[in-house]
Parts: C-alpha cells; structure tokens; sequence
C-alpha cells in the first residue's frame, strides 16, 4: 500500500512539475547585413536554443538561462571583427503582445493562468562596426638568420590589409605559416608570438606574427618496423621521398593516406628525432601493424525482378609477402551465377604498374537469354596520379548463349584488347559524398572460329557528388552512363555482350534488363545505351536516411540511338537507408513512369548494401 502511494505521488508531483514548465520561443534578431556564420553561430552557442525542448519550471530561470547566453554571443561577435557588440535580452509573453522588463516579470505574467502559446525570447544583436585588419605583419624572430626561408606575406597567409578581422583567420595563417616551414625543409617551426591588438578609435585590428624556422633538415635513413609477414622493401617502395631530399611534411602526410589504403595495415605512424643530425638528416620511422591478411565477405539482397540473392568473396592480401592480393567470389540469385578469381600484383616492372589476372565462369538465365561462358583476361594498369589510372591487356572469352526471342543457340570463341581508364576523386566508395568517378572501358573483339565476327565496344560512365558543405547531412548525386558497339549487326552480336538497362543499378522501377526494346515482353538489347540518374540523399539521424530519386534511360537496338522510334524510359521513387560502420543497407522502392502493358510491374524494390552509385 505504501509503495502504491508513493508511486501516485512521484507521478503526480511529475505531472504538476510538467504543469509549472515555461514552454518558450527562440528568435534570434542581427541586422540583414550580418554574415550567415555569424548567425549561425549564434545558435550553436545558445543554450536557450539548445535546451528549449527542456524548458525551465519557472520565469526567473527562463531568465536567468537566456541571460548567460549573453556573455557566449559577445564571443562570437568579437571572434568576426565585432568588438562593440552589444546583446540585448527580452522576454515577450505569449498574450500580452508587449515586451517584458525581464526584472518585472511576475507582474505581467502570471504562471498560474494556463497559456496558449508559448513565451518568446529575444535576442536583439547590435552588432556595432565590423573591425579590419591594420598593418599584419609576418616576421621572423630576432635572432634568426637572414639567409633562412622568408615568411608567407600577410595577404598569402589570408590576413590582408583593410581585410575584415577574424579570428578563425588568425589561427588559420598561424597554421599557413607553419605549413609554409614545414614543407620546405624545416620540420620544427615556432611560432614565438602571436599578438591581435584591437584599436577602438579607428575600428582597426593589428596583427603580428614572430616565426622561428628552426633548424633545416634533410629526410635522413628511414626504419620500417612492426612487420610480421609483409616485406619491408614494398613499404620502402611505397615513400614518396629519397634520402638526402629536403623535409617535407607533405609527403609524410601522402605516405600516411598511401599506406593506408593498401588495406594492409591497422596502424601507421611516422616519428622522427627532436633535431636533425650533424649531417642535416632527420631519420624517419615507419611504425606499421599489419591487419589479418585474410578476409571473408558475405551479402545478401533482395529485388522483387529476380528475388533473393546471396554473394560472398574471400581475399588474402598479402600471398607472396610483397601485398599479393588473391581474391576468390561468387553471385548467386535466381538469373545470375558467376564465380570469379582475381589475382593483383602491385609494383609489376616498376612501382606505380600492377599485373592483375582475372578469370570468370557464368551461369545466366535472364528474361534475355540462356547463356554459359568463361572469362580469362590479364592486364597491366598504371597509377599516372593518386586519382588516375589506365590499363590495358588480352583477354579471352567462350561463351554459349541462347537468345530468348529466337532460341536459336549459338557459341563464340572471342579474343580481345581490353583497354580501361578511371578518374576517381571519391573518398568513400560505398557513401560518397564528395568527387566524382568518370571511367572507360573499351575492346576491340575478335571471333577467333568465325574469321568475319569482329566488333568494338565501350562504354563511358560517370557520377558526382555535391554536398553543399553539409558534410553527409545532403548530398545530391548524379550518374550518367553511355556506351555503342561497332562492326555487327544487332542479330549477330551476342545477346550477353549486348547493353541492357533496367534494374538496381540502372533504370529502376523498371526489371533487369527490360528497360529497352522488346518483343513481347522478352529484352532485346541493343547496339547501344544511354542511362541516367538523380537522388537527394537526406540524412534524418546519423543513421537514418531517405532518398527520392529519378532514373532515366534505354538501350537501343542501333549503334546510334534513335529518340524518334524509342522513348527514353523514366522510373522514379524513394529510398530509405540505414548508416552502418560498414556502409548504408539501402531500400529502393520505384514505380516505371512509362509502364508498359504487359510488360512492366506496378514497381520494384531493391534490398542491398551500398549506395547505388
């Protein structure tokens, strides 16, 4: 009984503390000409904007919350140049329409009476005159000696003369600096003084830098240690620097990110002597721990064209001790089985060359066609730059395939030239957010049992990423893929070489491989293909995200499309994704907007991991 009466209590003392809450308003007043991250900032600092869906039990504590918002917004003014900023607090009653003395609140507000609508709290912001930049001056210290490298002027350090003042443009030129000596074969710089003096009589800001380079260094022996099985000569090989080269911390930073993503490692660290030798040399050390060579990796999916479907691939990446990567996988769902085994050789003949050998064994019943067919093909790819590379090589190809339309099986015994390039600035391949990927592939083809069955084909693609600086909170993405055969005729070229579109990672809303021409309802394919696609990817928590989307394209049974016999077909819908540590689980439901009777469902879904472009 007792515990009874105390729980009615609790709940009713909770109810009645809910009761005497001051729900309220913020509003946040700067004049127009007042940059956006000044207001911006004046947001984030304010505890009464942060805290309102937790409002106080009492109008003096309102108060007093809004009141130590002041000293916080007075920062931010001053931290952009506005340093006679003057913040006025009011507090405005939801029946009253007039304002409040905050010191006067209990006599025209009574907490008793049962409001309708919440108080206001305003913030009034004076901002006062914007103060600039007077005289900067970048010099070194003193005691240093003339013949060592000049300073960074002011206006290269980003503090020019009769710019406006900020302080996060201070730090940043402390930061320009240090760079500057940094990169340049002195790896200890100093910052020795650093004075921001405001002179409220001309509105005036004068700042002053002192540097001490330290000593010059040249990049001296480097040591590898923390390795196991890998060889210390592929890492060596992989260090942008020779010895004897003047210090730069740039190619420290470029060795960090290279290391890294050979996916070899768990960790990278660089660390040096506190001074240089006699000689001038640094040495460096490579500190490394090496990631379990193995990894296993399985996927499951769902599409209601094809239903279920489950891939999986294990990978050794370090086979023969010099970053050896064996990768073994397999596709399983109701159209499409493959089995693949690929085999990459980093540093082949020279250190930006890798040797990659790639064999696959398909199984496919489509809509399309009935087909069997292996692949072989090697290839030797160059990285011209971090974010370029080409290749080229030979491949072979048997197949089987017989096309639905005729049932009429055929089988070809293709020799070719593959030839790729790829641009690729993204960051990260499964969530990207920022870049853009532009590739090409193309072959020269050569029926090596029918003398007159030859054929050239490509296909461009790419996508790019726009996020407005709002890191992955909105990232519109847009992709475009064309491609053409050349040299065949539509009835002789293989149905499993010809372009299709239509499907998850094509036109969706649409089957896989039934956005283009058909008889019946069987695809055809065609001599060419153009697709493309829109989304807005929208995160509503770090974990959750929606996507509206618009895909647009076809494949044409000519080399050239022709837009006035076939329509471009559009399909659009929404996505929700769910943000793993691995990559985003994505839902795509999509409707054809062009449906065809007979043809086309009333919409598809799609399960899987990743983005889909």
């Amino acid at each position: 009984m007792i515990t009874l009466l105390a729980v009615l209590w609790a709940t009713h003392a909770a109810a009645a503390s809910s009761q005497e809450r001051t729900p309220y308003v913020v509003d946040i007043q700067t004049p127009p000409s007042t940059p956006v991250q000044v207001d911006k900032l004046l947001q984030e600092v304010s505890k009464t904007v942060q805290q309102k869906d937790a409002p106080p039990q009492s109008m003096a504590l309102l108060n007093r919350r809004a009141m130590g918002d002041i000293p916080e917004m007075r920062k931010v003014l001053r931290s952009f140049g506005y340093f006679e900023g003057r913040v006025k607090v009011t507090l405005v009653p939801p029946q009253t329409g007039f304002e409040t003395d905050p010191d006067d609140i209990a006599r025209v507000y009574d907490p008793e009476i049962p409001q309708e609508k919440p108080m206001t709290v305003r913030f009034e912001i004076d901002p006062g005159p914007r103060f600039t930049v007077s005289s900067p001056v970048i010099a070194l210290a003193p005691d240093v000696s003339p013949h060592v490298l000049n300073p960074p002027t002011p206006a290269e350090a980003g503090i020019a003369e009769h710019a406006p003042y900020s302080a996060q443009k201070v730090v940043d030129a402390g930061k320009f600096i240090l760079a500057r000596y940094k990169n340049n074969g002195y790896p200890f710089p100093r910052i020795i003084e650093r004075q921001v003096t405001a002179d409220f009589s001309t509105d005036t800001v004068e700042v002053r830098f002192q540097v001490k380079p330290g000593p010059f260094a040249l990049f001296g022996e480097t040591h590898v240690t923390g390795l196991k099985e890998l060889d210390s000569e592929y890492v060596r090989a992989l260090l942008p620097w020779k010895q004897g080269q003047g210090y730069d911390q740039r190619l420290i930073n470029r060795a960090r990110k290279m290391l890294f993503d050979t996916n070899l490692f768990s960790l990278v660290e660089f660390n040096h002597p506190d001074k240089p030798d006699e000689q001038d040399g640094l040495p460096i050390t490579v500190r490394l721990k090496e990631r379990a060579p193995r990894t296993v990796r399985l996927a499951v999916e769902y599409t209601t064209d094809y239903g279920p479907g489950i891939s999986g691939s294990w990978t050794h990446r370090n086979l023969f001790k010099m970053a050896e990567k064996l990768t073994a996988g397999a596709v399983f769902n109701s159209k499409i089985r493959t089995a693949s085994v690929r085999f990459d050789k980093p540093m082949f003949m020279d250190k930006d060359n890798t040797f990659i050998a790639k064999s696959a064994f398909n199984d496919e019943t489509t809509d399309a066609y009935d087909a069997r067919s292996a692949d072989i093909s090697s290839m030797v790819q160059r990285q011209f730059t971090h974010t370029f590379q080409a290749g080229a090589g030979l491949g072979f190809r048997y197949g089987r395939v017989e096309p639905a339309a005729n049932k009429e099986y055929s089988t070809y015994h293709l020799f070719y030239i593959p030839f790729t390039a790829n641009q690729d600035t993204r960051k990260n391949l499964l969530n990207p957010t920022t870049g853009y990927n532009l590739s090409l592939n193309m072959a020269p083809y050569q029926d090596v049992s029918h003398g007159d069955t030859r054929f050239f084909r490509y296909l461009l693609a790419g996508s790019t990423y726009f996020n407005f600086h709002t890191g992955d909170k909105m990232v519109v993405a847009v992709r475009a893929a064309f491609g053409q055969v050349f040299g065949i005729s539509h009835h002789d070229m293989p149905a499993d070489l010809r372009f299709y579109a239509g499907g998850g990672g094509s036109v969706r809303g649409y089957a896989y491989q039934a956005a283009g021409p058909v008889q019946g309802d069987i695809p055809l394919g065609g001599l060419s293909v153009l697709t493309f696609s829109l989304e807005v990817r929208f995160k509503i928590t770090e974990s959750v995200g929606l996507v509206p989307f618009l895909d647009g394209g076809s494949a044409f049974l000519d080399r050239v499309p022709d837009f006035d016999s076939q329509h471009i077909l559009y399909g659009a819908g929404l996505g929700l994704r769910y943000y793993t540590a691995i990559g985003p689980i994505r839902l795509d439901a999509a409707v054809p907007i062009n449906k065809r009777k007979g043809v086309d469902d009333s919409f598809q879904i799609y399960v899987s991991l990743g983005q889909s472009f």
